[in-house]
C-alpha cells in the first residue's frame, strides 16, 4: 500500500518477522523472538487450556490494541502532546463459521489532556488506515471501526 502520509523513517517497520514456538507441554506452547524474549501462550479454555496465560486469539486482539496505541503516542508526540489518559477498548466479532475470522472489530480510544476532537480524528485514521500494519490486515478481512472520547483535563 503507498502512502502519502509522511512517516519518519525511523518508525517504519518493514523487516521481517522470526520467531520459533515450541511445545512445552499440555496445550502450552512458547513462543520466542529473534531477540530472545519468551511469550508464552496456551489454548483458549474450552480447547483444553488452563486459562492461566493468553492464548493466541487474546494476543492478537492485544497485538491490534498494541498498535493502535503506540502509533497513537508517537502521533500525539510528534506534536508535543501527552495524553494523561489512553485507553483501548475493542470488542471483536467473528464470523459463525469456519474460518472464523473476525469480520466486524470496533475500537474504542479515551483519551484525557490538552487534545482536539479533530486532532484526535486525523491521528486515528492515519494510524488505523496506514501505520498500524494489524488495524489494516483486520480491515482486508473485515469491517474495522473506531470513535473516541476526550474526558476532561483532570484539573478542570
Amino acid at each position: 500500500m503507498k502512502s502519502d502520509i509522511t512517516w519518519d523513517q525511523s518508525r517504519m517497520e518493514f523487516q521481517p518477522v522470526s520467531m520459533i514456538v515450541s511445545h512445552t507441554g499440555g496445550m502450552k506452547f512458547t513462543a520466542e523472538t529473534s531477540s530472545g524474549l519468551a511469550i508464552p501462550i496456551d489454548a483458549h479454555v474450552h480447547l483444553g487450556g488452563g486459562g492461566k496465560i493468553p492464548n493466541p486469539i487474546e494476543y492478537l486482539i492485544a497485538s491490534l490494541g498494541g498498535c493502535v496505541g503506540i502509533k497513537i503516542l508517537l502521533s500525539l508526540s510528534d506534536q508535543g502532546i501527552t495524553p494523561d489518559l489512553l485507553t483501548i477498548r475493542i470488542q471483536a466479532e467473528r464470523r459463525q463459521e469456519l474460518p472464523a475470522v473476525f469480520e466486524r472489530v470496533h475500537l474504542v480510544v479515551t483519551l484525557s489532556g490538552l487534545i482536539g476532537s479533530d486532532q484526535i480524528s486525523e491521528i486515528m485514521t492515519r494510524t488505523m488506515t496506514h501505520l498500524c500494519p494489524i488495524a489494516a490486515m483486520f480491515a482486508d478481512v473485515g469491517k474495522v471501526t473506531f470513535e473516541h472520547h476526550i474526558l476532561p483535563e483532570k484539573n478542570s
